[in-house]
């Protein structure tokens, strides 16, 4: 079962009436997008004056992490550079109860299939953010991944993998011990988003762009290539190890840190795969099995087995 988005209509009178008031006029059409991992409000909004507005709102009551979620959107992209490659915000509403948050209109989002248009497009968008440094105000990348453990919590918690192929339980120790401290590996001074999707890109004036900004980080600005990797491969973008290969910005990286951050990022999945759903967002382990599999070969390939 998957999740169903909050619909604009389902939000409070004083909410819509809010939200109206900064957009300018009145909504005459809605255009939800549900896509993404969010039960909260994610629309286009039209409004009676031509304008166009894409939109996310929710309440603590309805989904808490999407309102926390929404609540550092927020925050990260008051602190934006304006270099950096996402729509702008154009403003934010948080009364305690309900938040919502207002952008620039995308043109179009970044459908399937890949293409080799839409590939050049993404490794162009890593190529941006490698020059641009991360605003001080955001964590770094080294303590957000060195807080997602998958390998050493499944030690710990005694996780089932018996679902998985049983070279990874043969391995666990070695593979937590692969993957120990592997967000040191990806310590840098570059903004990365840390959550690039193809979800989480769409297309405006001609460029891709990346949205939904909250675990934005300072560090090594190839990670979010190396995360995005085994999604793109689950959508038939082609082979990690050869999307790796001709991005630019793969070329000075050490070899042992990519095994180490790719170890630390499929324990994360594969972890994660075996736990219960989180509320409101059932799909999501399914996703992060698919995933943890294409990182789970990729990881064994570079490691010889």
């Amino acid at each position: 079962m998957s999740r169903v988005r909050l619909a604009w209509s389902a939000l409070p009178d004083h909410v819509r009436g809010e939200i109206e008031d900064r957009l300018g006029s009145a909504v005459v059409d809605v255009l939800s997008h549900e896509g993404g991992y969010s039960p909260g409000m994610a629309a286009t909004l039209s409004t009676a004056d031509g304008g166009r507005t894409f939109v996310k709102a929710v309440s603590a009551s309805f989904h808490r992490r999407s309102w926390e979620l929404y609540r550092d959107e927020a925050r990260v992209n008051a602190m934006l550079p304006d270099a950096a490659p996402a729509p702008r915000m154009l403003w934010s509403l948080d009364d305690g109860e309900w938040v919502a948050n207002g952008f620039e209109a995308a043109d179009e989002p970044v459908d399937l299939p890949w293409d080799e248009r839409t590939l050049e497009e993404v490794l162009a968008v890593y190529d941006v953010l490698a020059g641009i440094e991360g605003p001080a105000g955001l964590p770094t990348v080294p303590h957000e991944l060195g807080l997602m453990t998958g390998w050493h919590t499944a030690l710990a918690d005694g996780s089932d993998l018996s679902s998985w192929d049983p070279w990874v339980a043969a391995n666990l120790r070695d593979l937590e011990r692969l993957s120990r401290n592997y967000g040191s590996r990806a310590a840098g001074t570059a903004l990365v988003h840390l959550d690039a999707r193809r979800d989480n890109m769409v297309r405006r004036g001609g460029r891709v762009l990346l949205v939904d900004w909250p675990y934005a980080a300072v560090g090594a600005p190839w990670v979010d290539l190396l995360a995005q990797l085994p999604s793109i491969t689950l959508e038939g973008g082609g082979d990690p190890a050869d999307l790796w290969a001709r991005a630019g910005i793969s070329k000075d990286v050490a070899e042992d840190d990519v095994t180490t951050v790719l170890a630390g990022l499929t324990g994360y999945f594969v972890h994660g795969s075996v736990q219960p759903p989180p509320p409101g967002v059932p799909h999501v382990r399914q996703f992060q099995r698919a995933q943890g599999e294409i990182g789970l070969a990729w990881l064994r390939q570079r490691l010889g087995e």
